[in-house]
């Protein structure tokens, strides 16, 4: 417990007045930024074979509604249209990350927030505050619960119920014992395994959705009085001592009403599992520094943290999409053979190009000491390129482009989405798009926005 209140007490209290005081401008920067990424990944992922499964199983059974499917429009509960977008947003594995936490919070929280946003007739405004305030509060929990991936479980489903919880009750005008509930109710929903990281699975794709959906439940069972333990946080057990071993539990609520940690969030300017991307531009630019090409080498050694390495360094032959995204030994020689790869540029062809897995048949890795010690803030790699004449290269990068170390400006990601999008509306509409983003704060009904990215099918 916190000052005689349980951590989930703590956290409703800082969020109901979080909601009311409402967000500083830097807070609000970066939402805007986590608009734009998610908004176009959502609507370029709506276009993939996987993506279509999960939408045509959900409106199989079409449950009354008012939410908005993006991109092709149906009108479905707010369960059920978040649980789809969220899938469509995470398409591809190109959407922002918490390094600290591991987790990728705003795609959970902006499809909860949309889908619940629509039901209650919210303006742009309280739909940015509570997404915001349930990411923070998501990114602390997954700070508190590191070991969870060693564990072998999805970080984003073990704390994504409960911002999406939060973000929920918000909109929802939950008074402080029901949010304490829903947060209760949240952790009979928390887990999700990650065995895709071994063999694969496209459902890999909808994890963000079945967070969504049961923040989003856990909500409405708590405004209509189900409860749940208030102690589901720290208690013995509760997540921290379930999913880890409550080593972490003071970062939960470490300097909570001072800073908002979602500001340390990265973005992905490559298509592929955050922990491979430093090693990606190590890789590239040691071999362009030194113009060497894929039948130069002779072999190439990556140190990565234990997490990096049990992460993606599993699958070195890998038969799908979803298992080449998670195989760091193919995406490095895939960004050499090819170029770094964006929205459309991980296919089934690509996977078993036999160049492409040539190179990757001839890259390992190991766990490198100072990669180890720099994992609490950072995925760094030490790469070292030998060459069939016998010459080494290595280059170690810390900080890969799209960290707060190293950003990407406003700009590239404007960029981003227009190279999502460009291939299935035009530039007009895209344009039109960024600017009702921009404006987003502003907007008296977040159907303003909704409908906008509803209109394409």
């Amino acid at each position: 417990m916190t000052e005689n209140k349980y951590i989930s007490q703590v956290l409703v209290d800082f969020a109901q007045q979080a909601y009311i005081a409402g967000l500083s401008a830097q807070v609000t920067n970066k939402l805007h930024e986590f608009l734009i990424d998610k908004i176009g990944l959502e609507l370029a992922g709506s276009q993939f074979p996987w993506s279509l499964a999960g939408y045509h199983a959900t409106v199989l059974f079409p449950a009354k509604g008012c939410s908005t499917v993006v991109y092709y429009g149906d009108q479905v509960s707010p369960e059920q249209a978040a649980f789809i977008n969220a899938g469509f947003g995470h398409a591809q594995d190109f959407d922002d990350t918490d390094v600290q936490s591991r987790i990728h919070a705003s795609g959970i929280m902006i499809p909860t927030a949309f889908a619940v946003g629509e039901a209650v007739d919210a303006s742009g405004l309280q739909v940015g505050n509570a997404l915001a305030i349930g990411m923070e509060i998501m990114s602390r929990l997954g700070s508190a619960v590191p070991s969870s991936h060693i564990r072998g479980f999805h970080t984003p489903d073990v704390v994504g119920p409960f911002g999406a919880a939060i973000t929920t009750g918000l909109l929802l005008n939950l008074n402080a014992g029901q949010m304490v509930n829903a947060m209760g109710i949240a952790g009979s929903f928390s887990g999700g395994v990650e065995e895709y990281t071994r063999t694969g699975g496209a459902i890999k794709r909808y994890l963000p959705g079945i967070a969504a959906i049961a923040g989003i439940k856990a909500a409405y069972l708590a405004k209509e009085g189900l409860t749940g333990p208030p102690s589901v946080i720290e208690g013995h057990h509760g997540i921290c001592n379930t999913f880890d071993d409550g080593t972490y539990i003071s970062k939960i609520t470490d300097k909570l009403t001072e800073e908002y940690v979602i500001l340390n969030t990265a973005f992905k300017p490559y298509n592929c599992c955050y922990a491979i991307h430093a090693a990606l531009e190590a890789f590239v630019s040691v071999c362009h520094e030194h113009n060497i090409q894929p039948d130069d080498i002779k072999d190439v050694e990556v140190g990565s943290s234990k997490f990096v390495v049990d992460h993606v360094g599993s699958i070195r032959e890998p038969d799908t999409v979803v298992e080449a995204q998670f195989s760091l030994s193919f995406m490095l020689a895939l960004s050499l053979v090819k170029s770094p790869p964006g929205e459309y540029d991980v296919t089934d062809e690509v996977v078993q190009n036999k160049d492409i897995r040539l190179l990757a048949s001839k890259i390992s890795m190991i766990v490198d000491k100072i990669a180890e010690q720099e994992q609490a803030e950072s995925m760094s790699s030490n790469v070292k390129v030998t060459t069939n004449a016998g010459d080494q290269f290595q280059k170690r990068v810390r900080f890969s482009k799209g960290t707060t170390q190293n950003p990407m400006t406003l700009e590239e990601l404007k960029t981003k989405f227009r190279n999502n999008l460009q291939p299935i509306c035009s530039a007009t509409k895209i344009e039109s798009l960024l600017e009702l983003i921009a404006k987003f704060d502003t907007l008296k009904n977040i159907k303003m926005l909704t409908s906008a990215i509803g209109e394409f099918g």
